[in-house]
């Protein structure tokens, strides 16, 4: 029975330290934030618009490279002989 009081006062103790604690961050993220919320929101939409595309543009490369080393494999490739791809 000893046990239980001790595990429940733990689990009290470690929730008031997640409560206090996001309560502290939430306080201090507000007051030091670099910018205004709406600047934060926007640099995050356009960072992730930029890197969307960048992405979209590597696969386009990637699919276009594969594309060439496979036509390039078939012409050099004798006619005889098969490549493992």
């Amino acid at each position: 029975m000893l046990k239980n009081k001790k595990v429940g006062r733990g689990i009290l103790k470690f929730l008031t330290g997640v409560i206090v604690g996001g309560a502290i961050g939430s306080i201090l993220g507000l007051t030091l934030a670099p910018q205004a919320g709406k600047d934060t929101r926007k640099a995050i939409r356009d960072r992730s618009l930029e890197m969307f595309l960048k992405g979209k543009a590597k696969l386009r490369e990637d699919h276009e490279m594969g594309t060439i080393k496979k036509a390039v494999i078939k012409i050099l490739t004798p006619k005889n002989k098969k490549v493992k791809q």
